[in-house]
């Protein structure tokens, strides 16, 4: 027969168990040992349905007589183990459904971990085993998170198999408070206790009153109060001993005894007789680290009233306890009352942010300059670097947050302005790529509006173009204005910001349209800027209100160089195509193209060097580093390569022109040399390579031209050090070769020239590497004008180069 078919009720006997205290219990064993056991292990058998139903119909009904929960609890001889019946009262007393299936493990679930649960489980297991009644006390959480204390108790039922427990749950919550109540009282024992009648008769004096008085009980008994202490009398003692006696409430107070020379915390309770029971808790101790804890806040206090930083103290409890006045100031508030006063989450933009604080600083023990978007009083925000550390109260008992907030607004909006200033040089950067490939005049307005549009994004954008003493519209745009001029095409003599800046050669910024004299209707634009295109034209950009940031202007001023390159390449392009035809050598076409490159392109170029030079300075000074001050120093370093290459340029179309004359005087070629070498040891050492200056003890002097003998010593040298590479060594040597020749040599160890490329060496524009992919830099300008100048003072030169190995030339001057 199975342990679970249906049992008579007349045979269920419940064991009522009263214990001591208020609430009197019964509680029942649930289950036993069903925890970790696999499910297979906790299978039974049901009942034939009408015998069952009817069982638990019955059991059902004695629940509702019953103070508790009564249920019925199967265990096998083979470990099989079951819940066979639970009351309903288990939903208003453990809030579970009185589901047998499953409830004693989510019973166990809600017992404590830790001591609580192992205790209950080892208690269950114990009667399993021996059969024996079974009773216990345990803390259950319900799911609604309140905390209450049951009693069990179960007897034992052997069965044909196994054998079948029969108990009661009961609450007994209330007793279990009610004893810690009299344990909290008996606690207070280990204080002096003294009582006293409605006469102030002593009734009363524990062995701690008896030490703290220096009196026996014996010696107190009967007297009064105010007979054993009369110094009592007119001081606070009295005032509080009376106030509880005619109130017949509870009074505490602290007060300072001066008999004794301590300071004692003392409770009085009145007592059913019309007495009075005093409690005395010695102070002292505590009092002393407490004056100690203010002298050390008053240091505290005093130190950090002198600092700029926002300084405080917090606790757990309290919230801020302490704050300087930079704190109070930084936060908005008048006075540290109102700022204590006030809910801690609002001095965050985001409340949320405080509890997530709250965390890192409980897990590393302080925090150390989180950025933090704080609030003030008035709901106005600033960014701070929070800082905090952990601190221990003398005492022991006290935890201090101490934390240190910096306000770093200031210095984010510095950081957020560099960031924009990078990316507008970026930005620029990139547009401006697209300008220098334009191939016709017409596109460049369309391509600067594009640039101006990606970078700036100005209210009003106008470029405008020179053509026939007139400044002709090309693209206008004006966004969000309400109202903007109608472009027209104006004289250069009319007062524009756009003449103003055309004839000034650089930004001109009106801050105000009245002060124009003109006729023109600006609409609602307020503040114009004028930005020079060489004398090709101008761009113009406005706004209704505000002034123009220094580095937009310096930006604009370099898109206004790039433009003025791309308009004179583009008219150059076109003269050299007029010349062409008209020309009846090609040597004079060469000539006039090189003589009037040169000329037209230093203009615009040396404009671009110097902004780029005053870009780099203010980028050094606003601390902004990396790829906006590399772009920086490439544009100055490419600038100043292209401004080289123009002076060779015009150099040579001199000397191809017959404009360049030569000076007779006599030079000592050794001192030019060694003074040519010594300009250039620099730039051998920057790269790493040796530079060495030969020659004999003896000056070498010649009738020649310093300047000339200069630039080809110049020349010959710089080109050794650019194609010799770190380690390597350039020789220069200068000394008479005979009575009418002076030699100057200048030989290196550096990468060679390849046997077809040496008779090309030394005309214009030649280099043994071509292209965009070609390995050295260069115009290819040097060596056509050592070659020339050369051969004006009635010189030769020679070459001797093996590739991989080094090169040498030689130059003979008479002498």
């Amino acid at each position: 027969m199975n342990l679970f078919h249906a049992l008579d009720p007349t045979h269920v006997t419940y064991l009522l168990v009263f214990g001591a205290g208020a609430a009197g219990g019964l509680l029942g064993l649930m289950a036993f040992g069903l925890v970790g056991r696999p499910a297979e292990n906790r299978r039974r058998e049901a009942a034939p349905d009408g015998r069952q139903a009817a069982r638990n119909a019955r059991l059902e009904a004695l629940t509702e007589t019953m103070p508790g929960v009564p249920y019925e609890f199967r265990a096998g001889p083979d470990g099989e183990q079951a819940i066979a019946f639970i009351g309903d009262g288990a939903t208003e007393l453990l809030g579970l459904a009185p589901e047998p299936d499953g409830f004693y493990e989510r019973f166990v679930e809600h017992i404590p971990e830790g001591h609580h649960r192992e205790a209950f489980l080892q208690s269950v297991e114990e009667a399993v085993t021996t059969r024996s009644h079974w009773r216990h006390e345990v803390p259950f959480d319900r799911p609604d998170g309140t905390r209450i204390w049951l009693l069990g108790s179960a007897e034992p039922d052997p069965q044909e198999k196994g054998v079948l427990f029969r108990g009661l749950l009961l609450n007994i919550t209330e007793r279990i408070e009610e004893e810690r109540r009299r344990e909290q009282v008996i606690r207070r024992v280990t204080d002096a206790i003294v009582e006293v009648d409605a006469e102030w008769g002593f009734t009363l004096v524990n062995d701690q009153a008896e030490a703290l008085y220096g009196m026996t009980e014996e010696n107190l008994l009967g007297r009064t109060l105010w007979d054993v202490f009369p110094q009592a009398k007119g001081t606070r003692f009295e005032k509080e001993y009376r106030r509880a006696m005619r109130s017949r409430e509870p009074v505490r107070f602290e007060e300072h005894f001066e008999r004794m020379g301590a300071w004692f915390d003392i409770q009085i309770y009145p007592n059913p007789d019309g007495g009075l029971a005093f409690y005395f808790d010695d102070v002292t101790k505590r009092k002393e680290r407490e004056e100690q804890l203010r002298e050390r806040e008053e240091l505290l206090r005093s130190i950090t009233e002198n600092v700029s930083g926002g300084i405080y103290r917090s606790t757990a409890e309290e919230g801020i306890v302490y704050a300087n006045s930079a704190f109070v100031e930084m936060f908005g508030y008048e006075s540290r009352d109102e700022l204590r006063a006030a809910d801690p989450s609002t001095f965050y933009a985001d409340p949320g942010k405080r509890k997530a604080l709250y965390r890192q600083e409980d897990e590393q023990g302080g925090l150390d300059g989180v950025e933090v978007q704080f609030q003030r009083n008035d709901g106005s925000t600033f960014t701070g670097l929070l800082s905090t550390q952990r601190v221990d109260a003398p005492d022991g008992n006290q935890v201090y947050n101490d934390g240190a907030v910096t306000d770093i607004t200031q210095r984010k909006r510095r950081e957020q302005m560099l960031k924009s200033r990078r990316r507008k040089i970026e930005a620029l950067y990139r547009a401006t790529s697209g300008l220098l490939a334009v191939e016709n005049r017409d596109a460049v307005p369309d391509r600067i509006a594009e640039v101006l549009q990606e970078v700036f994004g100005f209210p009003l954008r106008h470029v405008g173009l020179v053509e026939d003493e007139m400044l002709v519209p090309k693209e206008t745009v004006g966004e969000g204005l309400s109202r903007m001029p109608e472009p027209k095409a104006q004289p250069l003599s009319e007062d524009l910001v756009a003449t103003r800046a055309i004839q000034a050669g650089e930004a001109v910024v009106v801050e105000s349209t009245g002060g124009l004299e003109n006729d023109l209707d600006y609409g609602t634009l307020s503040t114009l800027a004028g930005i020079p295109i060489g004398g090709h034209g101008a761009v113009v950009v406005g706004k209704e209100a505000g002034t123009f940031d220094a580095l937009d202007l310096r930006l604009l001023e370099v898109l206004g160089g790039y433009a003025t390159l791309v308009l004179g390449r583009l008219e150059r392009e076109e003269r050299l195509v007029q010349a062409r035809e008209e020309a009846e050598e090609a040597a004079q076409l060469k000539s006039a193209m090189l003589a009037n490159m040169s000329h037209e392109v230093r203009t615009p170029l040396m404009s671009m060097i110097g902004s780029a030079d005053l870009l780099r300075e203010d980028l050094e000074e606003g601390g902004l580093e990396g790829e906006p001050a590399d772009m920086a120093e490439q544009i100055f370093r490419s600038g100043q390569r292209l401004r080289d290459t123009l002076d060779s340029v015009l150099e040579l179309s001199r000397l191809e022109s017959g404009a360049y004359t030569l000076d007779d005087d006599s030079a000592y070629l050794d001192v030019v040399v060694r003074e040519v070498a010594q300009e250039l040891n620099l730039r051998a050492h920057e790269k790493g390579v040796q530079l060495e200056v030969d020659g004999p003890p003896t000056s070498v002097e010649a009738q020649l031209d310093e300047t000339a003998v200069r630039r080809i010593a110049t020349n010959l040298v710089e080109n050794a050090i650019k194609f010799t590479p770190e380690g390597g060594e350039v020789r220069v040597r200068a000394e008479p070769e005979d009575e009418e020749t002076a030699l100057l040599a200048v030989e290196d160890t550096g990468v060679g020239i390849a046997e077809e490329a040496r008779e090309d060496i030394f005309d214009a524009f030649k280099q043994e590497s071509v292209g965009l992919n070609r390995e050295y830099e260069g115009s290819g300008l040097g060596l056509s004008i050592v070659h020339r100048l050369t051969t004006m003072m009635d010189g030769t030169i020679e070459v001797e180069s093996e590739k991989g190995v080094g090169t040498r030339f030689a130059v003979r001057l008479p002498r």
